[in-house]
């Protein structure tokens, strides 16, 4: 009986805790009640659940085994919306929703999809936000890390842009989406692979 009152007063004082703050030492560790997943998760400076993905980790996802990236993507929170796999070909797709109490709503999506062909394999990571801010800082990075754009065009209502620094290709395609009610939502897109 005492065993299923302490578990009744976990659960009861469980479900009111939405924040937590753990100490190791002289580094403190801040982390947020993740509802969905039933855990807490990291978060950043602002309270929120660290959802963003740079570009660093995201030419690092391109050697990662899929097992690394899914548990990758479900500590930042994201869901996994849709799995296809075939003989010759997988691709997985994650997204996730960013809801702020005292800003707009964020939704991001990452898709990974694996091909082989013979002896040929390669992979395509395609990350979209529709974040102004995040946009901003990854042009910033392109910048900074000596990105040069090689080739621009448009393709319905989607520009594109293709950067290099010799090594490494990013395209990038900003999207402007106008609702009937003529709202507009503008996405941006960086697709890298090898």
């Amino acid at each position: 009986m005492r065993a299923v009152l302490l578990l009744l007063i976990a659960c009861t004082v469980g479900g009111h805790l939405f924040a937590q703050k753990i100490n190791f030492g002289k580094k403190t560790r801040v982390t947020r009640f993740d509802k969905e997943n039933n855990k807490f998760a990291k978060v950043d400076k602002d309270g929120n659940i660290d959802q963003k993905l740079d570009v660093d980790q995201l030419f690092e996802m391109l050697d990662w085994n899929g097992r690394a990236i899914d548990t990758t993507m479900k500590k930042k929170g994201y869901l996994l919306m849709q799995k296809d796999i075939d003989s010759t070909s997988s691709m997985f797709q994650y997204s996730v929703t960013d809801h702020k109490e005292d800003g707009p709503t964020t939704i991001r999506s990452f898709v990974y999809m694996d091909a082989t062909v013979g002896e040929m394999k390669g992979r395509m990571i395609t990350y979209r936000t529709y974040d102004k801010q995040e946009f901003s800082d990854i042009s910033g990075y392109l910048l900074s890390h000596n990105y040069q754009r090689t080739n621009q065009f448009e393709m319905g209502d989607a520009k594109h842009s293709v950067y290099t620094n010799g090594t490494q290709t990013i395209r990038v395609k900003v999207t402007t989406t106008q609702l009937k009610t003529k709202q507009t939502f503008t996405s941006y897109e960086l697709e890298l692979g090898k």
